[in-house]
């Protein structure tokens, strides 16, 4: 039991909002992204506490990437969360994939292609995506809560304060919630989150105009985060 002295100081500390400072049995417990070759270079997983980010174009395995980590989390028990910003997310594949529907909460917005309706839709999207993101991480529970952010607009992303990805930072310190962003480029990882970027390759044959083919595609893995090494799969 902790003593009263202890307990003291941690009031002191929650009073100040400094409480995030204290030393939590979770604070390196890592969370496997379900790929082992990447939990290796993140030292076991992704941290608990932190907002952490997975970047990357088009087809660069940013989703697949995504369903691992959740899927791998609901195997464990734990239920996760999804902001969908512009309703992407397809269930069928993701169950494929083994991610369990039954614990994920979905949170779906606005579809991509009624974003050409007016510059203003992709805006209260996007501000709406991060407030329920927000709300998901305050509120608890959850093994991991993702907020997709792919495929926004660049100038919805600058007119954002810069003290949007610090709040959001801030509101996961201290939980055993991992919080990740999924974006074309990296936007506001916490302090301790890493950021994994992921690069797509085309390998192409054939000497000629007419006998070049497509053979395959390479994904590679590039990990970068304060007091991590970067390192590159």
């Amino acid at each position: 039991m902790a003593s009263l002295a202890v307990n003291r100081l941690e009031s002191l500390l929650q009073a100040k909002q400094l409480d995030a400072t204290l030393a939590r049995a979770w604070d390196d417990v890592r969370v496997p992204t379900g790929l082992l070759s990447l939990d290796g270079v993140l030292g076991g997983g992704w941290r608990r506490g932190e907002i952490s980010e997975v970047v990357g174009a088009r087809s660069s395995g940013r989703m697949t990437l995504l369903v691992s980590t959740l899927a791998a989390a609901a195997r464990r028990g734990e239920v996760v969360g999804l902001v969908d910003t512009f309703d992407r997310f397809d269930p069928r594949t993701a169950a494929a994939a083994g991610l369990d529907l039954d614990r994920v909460l979905w949170v779906r917005g606005v579809p991509l292609g009624q974003t050409r309706r007016g510059p203003s839709i992709a805006d209260v999207a996007v501000q709406r995506a991060i407030r329920a993101g927000d709300l998901l991480i305050r509120a608890g529970g959850f093994g991991v809560v993702a907020l997709d952010l792919a495929d926004v607009p660049a100038r919805v992303l600058r007119a954002l304060p810069w003290t949007t990805w610090r709040r959001l930072a801030h509101a996961n310190e201290g939980r055993e919630t991992v919080g990740l962003i999924v974006g074309d480029a990296p936007l506001g990882r916490s302090a301790r989150g890493v950021t994994v970027r992921l690069e797509t390759t085309s390998a192409w044959s054939g000497d000629s105009a007419q006998s070049r083919r497509f053979d395959a595609l390479t994904i590679t893995v590039d990990v970068g985060a304060a007091g991590l090494q970067t390192g590159r799969i």
